[in-house]
């Protein structure tokens, strides 16, 4: 009896979400619009990945390893009389990048991705040490530092297809902490503009997304053209980010899921 019981709630459950198709179609308002004067700033960093298991560098072969090498250990008091005669292969050279927007804030962590620059063969299994990320402006916007764990997953994958892309570029998640924030760039009367994205001239759902938001915020929307959106977006810089966050994460049904009420502009 408590197996048919059972049986039963999966078979509600599974109706409730077959029925209810809002909760499988709906689509984030950030995958439809873009915002002008939200732009992502790129990032990127030049650094080390030690504890690698005689999977790095080459010294001999790739000097700027070695170089750096020295560079750090100098700046902790330690000085090497011959460093070219290092031969560390626990050591590899890397490029860090990653990804930033006004919308994230100092102090949040985000991913990063590790490539190897020299003739490091594995990259798993290290640890990135402390690696600042600059912007485009040459200011330093975070700082890296973490390990890069084993995927097994990807060990299966590398021996299968023999990708060793898969190796020695790596993802670090959370992997950054960012230490300067960036700056929206609305106009002097604090406007945003939402236009949406490779759909062009698609009057309802324009007219779906201005509803949306001013359901969540009164009328601090209003259509423009067939494109577009005006936003009325408050001074203060911290609320302006904490309603566009909001608003990028409000969910939009799908055509089929739009209510028959009708809505005025």
């Amino acid at each position: 009896m408590k197996i048919i019981s059972k049986f039963k709630y999966i078979i509600i459950i599974l109706y409730i979400l077959l029925n209810n198709k809002s909760l499988i179609s709906a689509k984030k308002i950030h995958n439809l619009i873009n915002i002008v004067g939200i732009q992502d700033t790129q990032l990127i960093g030049y650094g080390l990945v030690v504890g690698l298991n005689g999977t790095g560098d080459t010294t001999a072969q790739i000097p700027f390893t070695y170089q750096s090498l020295n560079n750090m250990l100098t700046k902790f008091g330690i000085y090497t009389n011959n460093s070219q005669n290092i031969q560390t292969k626990n050591t590899a050279a890397v490029i860090v990048t990653a990804t930033i927007s006004p919308l994230n804030y100092i102090g949040q962590k985000i991913d990063i991705t590790v490539s190897s620059i020299g003739n490091a063969s594995n990259l798993n299994g290290g640890t990135l040490i402390m690696t600042p990320l600059m912007g485009v402006d040459k200011k330093t916007y975070a700082i890296a530092q973490g390990n890069i764990s084993t995927n097994f997953q990807e060990k299966k994958i590398y021996f299968k297809k023999y990708n060793k892309d898969l190796l020695n570029r790596k993802k670090i998640i959370r992997g950054a902490i960012i230490k300067k924030s960036t700056s929206n760039k609305f106009d002097k009367y604090h406007h945003g503009i939402i236009i949406l994205k490779s759909i062009r001239n698609n009057w309802s759902l324009l007219k779906k997304i201005c509803n949306t938001i001013n359901m969540q915020y009164y009328n601090i929307a209003t259509i423009i053209d067939f494109n577009t959106i005006q936003l009325n977006i408050p001074k203060n810089k911290i609320l302006q980010n904490k309603i566009l966050f909001h608003i990028f994460n409000i969910d939009i049904p799908s055509k089929k899921n739009i209510h028959k009420k009708k809505y005025n502009i």
